[in-house]
């Protein structure tokens, strides 16, 4: 895109019409998209005006009445046919908005709380929608029970929320749907792509009522929609965590090659860890002591604390004392990125900021169900569900079966990320142990908009393989040029 993200998504801006209409068609709006429209963005003070369309709200969902919080921009160059794009952050248990301001969106918070346009967001080629999911990240609510939170129920409810959300903006319904996302959306997107193929391959056994299309059986999983308004055309996920033993055992491989740890460390990893080092990184099971030991010294010596593992050569935001803590990242993925790269480091402490001022809550409206707009406590990232969220160890089993579906599919790396890195993302893709998809079109450089170097992409049967030159975990922020 050039990524396929030229291709799903683009950058920056489309209609912003003063009174409620959709550009698409010029289709009427439903009561809850009108409810839903944004009439000003507070302390926006960029020169130029925003000419696109915004709708932000809390989106009902019939099986369980859970409100998925969503913010949609509509596309600057043609939102009538230009596709639609569903992007997911991971954690588990980030927030997206935290994507939308800090990498791809249209606006980046400045360290006064005035918002200017991003030149290269996504927005640019495509309608683009930011999810807070699951329930209880960001604006979304209610917060469950931590033994409620899976992979299974986080799919079951984005595919229940894409429904009601092509309800809710039909003139989007058919149009061609890429999903994106990076770092645990590795897992999230393969679910969600599997459980969207399947159900359109799978015969509908109850019909439901308008606004009242799935079921949810026990225990979380079990949403079988029929999909009949989801055109998915394909998916795009970068450095994406995807199996908890070929990526974790990939860690201290890029540590050394980047010179994070001694040879000395990396020996006595490889003679005491052999392939424990992704049970030691990522879940504590079948990890020995001898293991352990070895890697929490290699950490020790690489000083994890002050450098920044999501760009190995950015800097860190030293705003508040716990920041250095957020970045001890074994057992969690994409808590807290602290570097922005053109972006100043601390962008995600001024967008939790902004996000939490009343006047920017009331006119995204952050609402309760008796119309009130309190003052909500927005946060990238929830602990609590981070901490107790049941991860699946491996999205690879999904990958079988949605690889038979001819989808556009790219997986891309920013070559400068510790945490997901490429060598492992390399490992699940090709070897005997991951998927071991045939090459189809070896090894070759691409290039930017700017003909300078960008990264380096493979073809296999059914995906494509990018890095991105010095980029980090997320990829949007560094060299933003060569990401659209």
């Amino acid at each position: 895109m050039l990524l396929a993200l030229r291709s799903l998504a683009a950058i920056a801006a489309t209609a912003y019409a003063s009174a409620p209409v959709n550009a698409a068609a010029d289709t009427p709006l439903t009561p809850l998209a009108q409810e839903h429209f944004i009439v000003d963005l507070p302390h926006y003070r960029d020169p130029t005006p925003i000419s696109f369309g915004m709708y932000a709200g809390r989106m009902p969902l019939p099986s369980n009445g859970q409100e998925m919080f969503y913010w949609y921009v509509e596309s600057k160059d043609n939102p009538d046919v230009d596709p639609l794009v569903l992007w997911l952050n991971g954690g588990p248990g980030c927030s997206s908005l935290g994507g939308m301001f800090t990498e791809l969106g249209p606006f980046v918070v400045e360290s006064d709380l005035t918002v200017k346009l991003n030149p290269y967001a996504w927005n640019r080629k495509a309608n683009v929608v930011f999810l807070e999911s699951p329930a209880g990240v960001g604006f979304s609510q209610p917060q469950l029970n931590q033994s409620d939170y899976n992979d299974d129920f986080t799919t079951d409810r984005i595919a229940e929320f894409l429904e009601q959300f092509l309800l809710t903006y039909p003139s989007l319904q058919q149009r061609p749907l890429y999903i994106t996302g990076e770092s645990y959306a590795g897992i999230y997107i393969p679910y969600l792509v599997h459980t969207l193929v399947t159900a359109k391959a799978t015969p509908h056994q109850q019909q439901h009522p308008p606004h009242h299309h799935g079921r949810r059986r026990g225990g979380g999983g079990g949403f079988t929609p029929r999909f009949p308004s989801i055109n998915l055309r394909g998916y795009a996920i970068g450095n994406p965590f995807t199996d908890a033993d070929i990526d974790g055992n990939a860690y201290m491989d890029y540590f050394y090659a980047h010179a994070l740890i001694s040879m000395e460390n990396y020996n006595d990893m490889v003679d005491k860890c052999e392939s424990e080092i992704g049970q030691c990184m990522f879940t504590s099971v079948n990890c020995s002591a001898p293991c352990q030991a070895a890697i929490d010294e290699g950490i020790v010596a690489a000083d994890t604390a002050y450098f920044n593992p999501y760009y190995i050569y950015g800097d860190v935001c030293l705003l508040s004392n716990n920041q250095a803590d957020m970045l001890h990242f074994r057992k969690r993925m994409d808590y807290q990125p602290m570097h922005r790269g053109k972006i100043e480091p601390c962008t995600d402490k001024y967008t939790e900021k902004y996000l939490n001022l009343a006047v920017v809550q009331e006119a995204i409206h952050v609402k309760t169900s008796s119309g009130a707009s309190p003052l909500f406590a927005w946060a990238d990232c929830n602990m609590d569900i981070a901490e107790g969220y049941n991860r699946s160890l491996s999205a690879l089993p999904k990958y079988k079966t949605i690889l038979k579906h001819n989808l556009t599919a790219l997986i891309y790396s920013g070559d400068a990320d510790a945490v997901v890195n490429f060598i492992g993302t390399e490992r699940w893709i090709a070897s005997p142990n991951g998927l071991h998809l045939p090459v189809t079109q070896k090894w070759k450089s691409w290039f930017g908009p700017d003909q300078q170097l960008a990264g380096y992409t493979q073809e296999y049967q059914g995906l494509t393989f990018k890095t991105v030159k010095g980029a980090g975990h997320m990829v949007p922020i560094q060299n933003t040029r060569t990401r659209y």
